[in-house]
């Protein structure tokens, strides 16, 4: 009867996981599959926030609820008693519950600018250079001109010229996304970071820049306008051909499998501390956690695992599926930490690493479930075993022969 009791809490939670590793599975496999065979992101920026909010803190609950998982299946051998006390199905699913909060919590900070969700990965750099040209204008400074006071207020002409870009820009090339501008009056500099959608669109808009046909576009007729800048000072455009080369080759190719998940690249401010928190508290932590309870169980029953007798029952599967469950996620953040220095990706291998993933729950139910089944196919056989030995002796007895 205990036994039936013991395990009714570690079925409790691999019906939450269940539920949770399948919304994962359909949810997640058909946007992956959906964006990787069309090479970009298939819906709006929204969708895109709340798909990879959802599927990271999906995941994130799966590692976690494999976490409680093996705390249960500690409690189970240490202390019996205390563990019927502990897991019962009300704390069990308060603690389930608890846990979902906790997931949505951790994974919320890229929705209010620590880290960022994006389909996209990394910048291209533009950069434009405001420049005096005129000989009358050599005792005036760029400061003066392009930062000016108007009824008390500060006018930035370098701030039109940075919006006039900026919307020609998107106009003229499409397939292109706005990420930020940095502008400098002091030394007449604007810094446009742009996005390209493939590899074609961004080598379009390098040899556009190379060949000045995008200075004609965007700045014609502005520089020497009334309102524009103004006469007297010119504008050249210059694109890193180093940078431009490690954006195509290694950030491009990382976006092409299209999907909307953490951006790695260095192009937030907060991009290291929230990679490394998320990754602490979401893997990493209940990763250890994972291995201690598996070590202290070792310690207590002083066997190997497979030695274990009948009365510890689903411990092999929840704390090695549990661990694999966490080390499966490895490779994405592996692969997502050397796309950060620009290292060169292979799409295959980033789908792959993607979908292992948000696929990770699958790991803890796969062993539970052939655990499971082993154990009904045992009892059954032992059932039958059983029933032949009481017909053989009642046969025995009734023939004298006992």
């Amino acid at each position: 009867m205990r036994k039936n009791k013991t395990d009714s809490a570690i079925f409790q939670i691999m019906l939450y996981l269940i539920m949770t590793s399948l919304l994962c599975f359909f949810m997640n496999n058909t946007v992956l599959g959906l964006s990787a065979y069309k090479g970009s992101w298939v819906g709006g920026n929204v969708f895109c926030q709340l798909f990879a909010y959802f599927s990271n803190s999906l995941v994130s609950f799966a590692i976690l609820a494999a976490t409680l998982a093996t705390f249960e299946r500690r409690y189970a051998v240490i202390d019996p008693d205390k563990h019927l006390q502990v897991f019962t199905p009300i704390n069990t699913k308060l603690l389930l519950v608890g846990l979902y909060m906790l997931s949505v919590l951790l994974c919320a900070g890229p929705l209010y600018g620590w880290g960022e969700y994006s389909s996209f990965k990394g910048v291209m750099q533009i950069l434009i250079s405001v420049s005096l040209d005129d000989e009358s204008l050599q005792n005036s400074t760029l400061s003066s001109i392009l930062c000016q006071q108007r009824n008390g207020t500060q006018y930035s002409k370098l701030k039109d010229l940075s919006t006039r870009a900026i919307n020609t820009l998107l106009q003229e090339w499409p397939l292109t996304v706005r990420r930020s501008e940095i502008t400098n009056c002091m030394d007449g500099r604007v810094i446009l970071q742009i996005r390209a959608e493939n590899t074609q669109v961004a080598d379009r808009l390098l040899k556009d820049i190379s060949s000045n046909y995008f200075d004609d576009i965007v700045f014609k007729g502005y520089v020497n306008e009334s309102e524009g800048l103004g006469s007297g000072l010119s504008v050249e455009t210059f694109v890193n051909k180093d940078e431009f080369q490690a954006y195509r080759d290694a950030y491009i190719t990382f976006q092409s499998i299209g999907v909307c998940s953490l951006d790695f690249s260095p192009t937030n401010a907060y991009v290291i501390s929230s990679t490394v928190y998320i990754l602490c508290t979401t893997l990493i932590g209940p990763l250890v956690v994972m291995v201690i309870n598996s070590l202290v169980i070792l310690k207590r029953i002083k066997c190997p695992y497979h030695s274990l007798n009948g009365d510890v029952t689903y411990l092999k599967s929840v704390n090695i599926g549990g661990i694999v469950t966490a080390l499966s996620c490895v490779p994405y953040y592996m692969i997502n930490f050397m796309n950060m220095h620009s290292i060169v990706i292979n799409r295959t291998i980033n789908l792959i690493c993607t979908a292992m993933f948000y696929n990770a729950g699958l790991c803890i139910l796969l062993g539970f479930f052939i655990e499971y089944v082993s154990n009904v196919i045992k009892r059954r056989s032992r059932g039958h075993s059983l029933m032949e030995a009481t017909e053989l002796q009642s046969i025995g007895e009734s023939t004298g022969d006992c």
